[in-house]
């Protein structure tokens, strides 16, 4: 796709000799739909296109972009970005290259999706609020219930001879339901990602969400202290979320990461280990290259509670006298950075429920809210507002509300004590089962 594009650019860059060009190109088509009270409250179908380049000259980088797909506009940004190379004093050894391939043959595109009728997801979407609405007679009200997919196209090529793409495509669902008892309302949520339009069960999302919703009712405070916490899978996927960062190698080389200096270290329970696989099979962030055009891997960032990699691109693997982990991001506006792929903690054998009975007593949380204010990522601390449930002897006694959970993000990940086998990925690719920390701090 956009051959004779890549090449007009290549064409202008060889004839203002350029030392060395790389042009990545982002092509992406989405669709969404709103319900409310069974009629669409919104509709959406977007795309977008824009292509950037960067370009190698004397040793200093520039990058530019456009959204136009004319020979003016590539005129344009081949001529940005010499002149921002002038200006950028950038020490880093940059170069291009033409990466290898990956051997096996993966899957980041599900034809099925081109076949789906808008109204068959509009139909999706109100179910969806249907079955959250009909659950009991104590929802009062379903103020989201969306449906969307999208589609995105990547290509990169450089000079050195590297020209490769891939496509990839999934949808979603996401619903939010509030049920009142007497005064006291609360809120249930709940969604599903999928490559499969009918593995999205929309009546089944929708009553998932209205019994959180329900069963939070009647919540009771819960004394300060310290109590054993579990995390359900989206809740410890929400805090691995926010703390994923602390694995990139750009975060650790520019003093962003407490990670920085433990390379090598024991810094989580044996139990732990934490992926990050660009190659794993029906992957949200699976790919077979990264946004260099460097090839995909697993990359094992913490095995057996030892923290054995950072996520590199070539940039921070130079400066580390390491390889590249296949981690280079960007947009087309942006400049080169490192981002998780699909990142994640490996599952163990052990169900909810097991781990639900392990302590006397102990409390699931089921909401968090403040991940981006009470979260320090240089730190580790964090200080969460929670919503949850009560357990004694793996019976569900009541819920809880109005309380705070603190912790280090290190600390909680040494005291973890079991972790369970329901692996479930959030909408940023990074994926966790329940886990089990021994103690954390509770307040009022």
């Amino acid at each position: 796709m956009y051959e004779k594009e890549f090449e007009k650019i290549f064409s202008i860059a060889k004839q203002k000799k350029i030392d060395d060009i790389e042009i990545y190109l982002s092509a992406n088509k989405s669709f969404s739909v709103k319900i409310f009270q069974q009629e669409v409250e919104s509709f959406d179908y977007s795309d977008g296109l824009g292509l950037g380049v960067r370009v190698l000259q004397n040793g200093h980088i520039g990058y530019a972009f456009t959204e136009k797909m004319s020979d003016d506009a590539f005129e344009m940004i081949i001529k940005s970005a010499l002149e921002n190379a002038k200006y950028v004093d950038n020490p880093d050894k940059i170069m291009f290259a033409n990466y290898a391939e990956i051997e096996q043959k993966i899957q980041t595109y599900y034809p099925e999706w081109e076949d789906i009728k808008v109204e068959d997801k509009i139909d999706k979407a109100k179910l969806l609020e249907k079955s959250a609405r009909e659950f009991d007679n104590k929802i009062i009200n379903v103020p989201h219930s969306s449906f969307g997919d999208f589609v995105s196209k990547i290509k990169v090529a450089n000079s050195q001879g590297l020209d490769r793409e891939y496509i990839t495509n999934r949808g979603y669902a996401f619903v939010m339901t509030l049920a009142k008892k007497e005064t006291e309302i609360k809120s249930g949520r709940a969604y599903k990602i999928s490559h499969s339009f009918e593995d999205i069960k929309a009546d089944k999302i929708g009553m998932e969400s209205a019994e959180r919703a329900v069963n939070l009712l009647g919540a009771k405070e819960v004394k300060p202290g310290k109590y054993p916490i579990v995390f359900n899978n989206k809740m410890a996927s929400t805090l691995l979320d926010t703390f994923a960062n602390i694995f990139s190698a750009k975060a650790v080389q520019e003093n962003y990461s407490l990670l920085k200096g433990k390379l090598g270290e024991k810094i989580a329970n044996e139990k732990v280990n934490i992926i990050d696989n660009a190659l794993l099979k029906h992957g949200f962030s699976t790919r077979p290259f990264d946004d260099e055009g460097y090839p995909s891997q697993m990359t094992k960032l913490v095995t057996n509670g030892t923290l054995t990699s950072f996520l590199h691109n070539t940039i921070t693997a130079n400066k580390d006298n390491t390889s590249s982990t296949g981690n280079a991001s960007r947009s087309y506006k942006g400049t080169l950075t490192v981002s998780h792929t699909n990142f994640y903690l490996e599952k163990c054998d052990k169900t909810r429920e097991q781990i639900l009975n392990i302590p006397n007593n102990c409390i699931e949380i089921v909401e968090l809210q403040g991940m981006h204010s009470g979260c320090n990522p240089v730190s580790g601390d964090f200080s969460l507002s929670a919503q949850g449930f009560f357990y004694q002897n793996g019976k569900l006694k009541y819920p809880v509300h109005n309380f705070t959970i603190s912790g280090n993000f290190l600390q909680l990940l040494n005291d973890i004590v079991a972790i369970g086998n329901d692996l479930e990925f959030n909408f940023n690719a990074v994926g966790s089962p329940c886990i089990l920390i021994s103690a954390l701090s509770v307040s009022g």
